[in-house]
């Protein structure tokens, strides 16, 4: 069996939206990584007890996750779902044909707090682009999490070495947390012809003769099956990817749909109030 060749490595760039605590890694470093059309690393970030948060906001064609490694953040959004994540949780938003929500709003904290993890988007198929909104809480403790070779892996989406995770991604797609102690490998299979991505949030890696440092995404060859990678530092890394959905992309802030029609009617919808609003 061959080993994966990284095709491309880039350090994620801030974000020119989200300000100088964020890094865009998904499309900004390597472009999209199908079905994958957003990946914002934030923080470390010290969360006050007056922060407010960000606002509501909508959004249409996509599933949004958020994970946190430290730190807490509560969901809410125009279909009644309200949900405070801690770390380690998962919040899978579905957002169908479209929905508004508002994170880490009103939290009536009484002390700091150190807030740091991931947003991701991945693109609906096309024949759910308009399916009726949803969201799901996963707790920590649901997810899998086992040990492979040195390395503690906790599958987040998807399913690996017969461990599967309970979020339900219509998209085809794997997210894995990865810790490697120093000195250590691991090889982990990767279906042939699934797009795989590696981004680091701690440590050193290297991954065939590629060295990886923290904020950089590699982006691997969908031709070969084993992910090799070795841990020169004791390392934190994010393995993402799927089965492509080859289907066209068009982007306007945050909806992501498959033509221009379809975003100037979910337009449409949000301002005629048909996604409904947060009470905040």
């Amino acid at each position: 069996m061959n080993t994966k060749k990284v095709i491309a490595k880039q350090k994620a760039p801030l974000s020119k939206i989200m300000g100088p605590h964020v890094r865009q890694v998904i499309p900004s470093a390597v472009g999209y990584l199908d079905p994958f059309v957003l990946l914002d690393h934030f923080g470390p970030i010290e969360k006050k007890p007056n922060s407010q948060g960000t606002p509501p906001h909508p959004h249409a064609g996509i599933a949004t996750i958020t994970y946190l490694f430290e730190g807490s953040n509560r969901h809410q959004d125009s279909y009644g779902h309200d949900a405070v994540i801690s770390a380690g949780d998962l919040a899978w938003m579905q957002a169908g044909k479209g929905i508004v929500h508002a994170e880490g709003m009103n939290e009536n904290k009484t002390a700091s707090e150190i807030v740091h993890g991931l947003q991701l988007w991945i693109s609906l198929p096309a024949d759910d682009k308009f399916i009726e909104p949803d969201f799901f809480y996963y707790p920590s403790n649901g997810l899998p999490t086992f040990q492979h070779q040195e390395a503690k892996i906790k599958v987040l989406c998807g399913e690996l070495l017969g461990y599967t995770s309970p979020a339900k991604s219509l998209s085809p797609a794997f997210i894995y947390d990865i810790k490697i102690p120093q000195g250590q490998s691991v090889e982990l299979p990767i279906a042939i012809g699934d797009t795989c991505g590696v981004y680091l949030i701690d440590g050193e890696l290297e991954i065939g003769e590629v060295n990886l440092l923290p904020g950089r995404m590699a982006k691997l060859d969908t031709e070969n099956e084993i992910l090799s990678i070795k841990a020169l530092n004791h390392s934190r890394l994010i393995v993402l990817g799927g089965t492509p959905l080859e289907e066209p992309i068009v982007v306007n802030a945050s909806f992501v749909m498959n033509t221009k029609e379809e975003i100037l009617q979910v337009i449409r919808d949000y301002e005629n109030g048909e996604m409904g609003s947060v009470k905040i």
